[in-house]
C-alpha cells in the first residue's frame, strides 16, 4: 500500500509538471494541432462513447503478455549466457542478432502469424527481450565468487545455490531492465497497433488523428500514458515482493 502511495504522489507532481509544459506549448504554438490542456482532461468521461474501454483492455493485454514473455525469455537465456560453457553459443548469437532493427521485421512476422494480438505480442517480446537478456547476463557474472564459497562451505548443493543466489540475483536484473525497457514497450506496442487492427490504443490516437480531432486523440494519448503508469506500478509491486531480500 505504501509503495501505491508513495506512486500516486509522484503520479500527481509529474502530473502538474507535464501539465504546465503542455499549457506553455498551447500558448506558444497556437495552433488546434496543440489543444488546451484543459480542453482534453474534459473530454476524458466523453471516451466512453468511443469504446474506450475495449481499446484499453487490448492494449493492456497486449503490453501484459509481451512483457511477461520478455521477462521469462530474458531471465532463463540471461541466466544462461552467464553460462561460461553456455556463453559460447549465446554470447556471438546475442551479438550477431542485437543490432538488427526489429521494427523492420514486423512485416514478416505479421505475415507469418496474422494481423492478431499474437503479432503484436511476438514484436514487444523481440524489441524488450533482448535489452533483459543483457542485463540478468551480466548481473549473473557479478555474483561475488566469495558468497558461493560460503555457501559451498555450508554445504549448500547447486540447485540450494541457484535458489538462495543466483535466481533473485537475476530477478534483480529482469526487474530494472523492465522499468528501463517500459517505455520502448510503450512505443512498440503503439506502433504495432496502428497496423492491421481495430482495437487498441494505437489505432484510437491514430483513428482520431486522421479524422483532426485533436482533443480526442491528445485524450488517448492520456489514456496510454496512464497504461504505461501502471504498468510501471505493477512491476514496483512485483519488486517490492521478490526482492525483499535486498532490504
Amino acid at each position: 500500500m505504501a509503495i501505491l502511495v508513495e506512486k500516486l504522489r509522484s503520479f500527481g507532481i509529474g502530473l502538474v509538471i507535464v501539465g504546465a509544459i503542455w499549457y506553455l506549448a498551447y500558448i506558444v504554438i497556437d495552433r488546434a494541432v496543440m489543444p488546451n490542456p484543459m480542453l482534453v482532461i474534459q473530454s476524458l468521461p466523453t471516451l466512453l462513447n468511443h469504446n474506450i474501454g475495449t481499446h484499453f483492455m487490448h492494449s493492456m493485454y497486449r503490453a501484459f503478455m509481451g512483457l511477461f514473455f520478455s521477462m521469462t525469455i530474458g531471465l532463463v537465456v540471461g541466466i544462461l549466457a552467464a553460462n561460461v560453457h553456455a556463453a559460447k553459443v549465446l554470447t556471438p548469437f546475442l551479438y550477431f542478432t542485437y543490432p538488427i532493427p526489429r521494427v523492420a521485421l514486423l512485416p514478416v512476422i505479421m505475415l507469418v502469424f496474422g494481423l492478431g494480438d499474437t503479432s503484436k505480442i511476438i514484436m514487444i517480446t523481440l524489441i524488450v527481450a533482448y535489452p533483459i537478456i543483457i542485463v540478468v547476463r551480466d548481473s549473473v557474472k557479478d555474483i561475488p565468487k566469495e558468497t558461493y564459497n560460503t555457501l559451498i562451505c555450508l554445504g549448500a548443493t547447486r540447485v540450494q545455490m541457484f535458489f538462495t543466489v543466483t535466481l533473485p540475483w537475476a530477478a534483480s536484473g529482469v526487474l530494472s531492465a523492465m522499468r528501463i525497457s517500459l517505455g520502448t514497450a510503450i512505443a512498440i506496442l503503439f506502433f504495432t497497433e496502428t497496423y492491421g487492427t481495430s482495437f487498441g490504443m494505437g489505432f484510437f490516437i491514430l483513428d482520431m488523428w486522421q479524422r483532426i480531432n485533436y482533443v480526442l486523440m491528445f485524450a488517448g494519448i492520456v489514456v496510454l500514458s496512464f497504461t504505461g503508469f501502471i504498468i510501471f506500478v505493477f512491476i514496483d509491486v512485483l519488486e517490492d515482493v521478490l526482492l525483499r531480500w535486498r532490504k
